[in-house]
């Protein structure tokens, strides 16, 4: 069997048992979701060393990076796991580790010409760097969105089973805190690698196209969230808003950046 197609198949598996969860109350159903998500990251871990080794280039399409994102994506709500036990998150997260793959399954290897500028490893790093950030945002928005959820329950005194559940909001808050200070350091370090390859690739620096602007504006804002946090003592509703606002941001800036790509048009 083809191992995207496996991959694909054990994330699926993986977002069904957890979607089983959310509607049970046993463990075991999780823990199974958990066997098969780090079975998928195992074995697409092992896929993306065979494409390095073998001088595949891991850029360009969009296929490729959200397939990379999938992986990161899970390999990141895997390791929270260690300490935060909120099994409940992978109801949300595996679902979009699947759909990331199904664009690299629908379209061949070989159907898409990339650009040998490509190969550029610092490109590669780039891209490592920014998808992994940004899986660190996507954790912090769906702490964020749970958060506000869980809370508009209990001050409506709807408390169901559903919400036994659910982590504490002490717990949401806390991953939503420790996401943006991993995820933001990691933004910043793709930008300023962004910065330097546009000035070996294109010979000249920062250009203000759609995709570099709308970069700049989820920076500033996940900037001005992280000083908000530090700085200003935000916690609770307000933090969690800023998350679920900071990845509308990144998603914007995904769909502008597909739909303009400007510079960054290699295929």
């Amino acid at each position: 069997m083809n191992l995207i197609y496996l991959i694909s198949a054990l994330y699926l598996l993986s977002s069904l048992i957890y979607g089983t969860y959310l509607w049970s109350q046993k463990r075991k159903i999780s823990r199974a979701g958990v066997y098969f998500a780090v079975a998928g990251v195992l074995v697409h871990t092992t896929l993306l060393v065979v494409f390095l080794m073998r001088g595949d280039i891991l850029a360009g399409s969009t296929s490729r990076p959200l397939f990379i994102f999938s992986w990161l994506i899970t390999l990141v709500f895997l390791v929270s796991q260690l300490r935060f036990k909120t099994p409940v998150l992978g109801a949300f997260v595996l679902p979009v580790a699947f759909l990331g793959t199904l664009p690299y399954v629908i379209i061949p290897d070989g159907m898409i010409t990339q650009d040998p500028t490509l190969a550029n490893p610092w490109i590669l790093a780039h891209i490592l760097s920014i998808f992994l950030g940004e899986a660190f945002f996507a954790i912090s928005f769906l702490a964020g969105a749970i958060y506000i959820f869980q809370e508009n329950q209990l001050k409506s005194k709807r408390i169901g089973t559903h919400l036994k559940k659910l982590p504490s909001l002490i717990t949401l808050d806390r991953i939503n805190h420790l996401s943006l200070l991993l995820g933001f350091p990691l933004l910043t370090v793709s930008l300023v690698i962004g910065f330097i390859l546009a000035r070996e690739i294109w010979s000249e620096g920062w250009t203000w196209g759609a995709k570099e602007t709308w970069s700049t504006v989820t920076w500033l804002l996940y900037a001005f969230l992280i000083n908000g946090r530090l700085s200003l003592g935000w916690r609770g509703r307000r933090a969690a808003l800023g998350a679920v606002v900071g990845f509308c941001i990144v998603v914007a800036t995904f769909v502008v950046g597909y739909i303009f790509p400007g510079q960054h048009r290699f295929d």
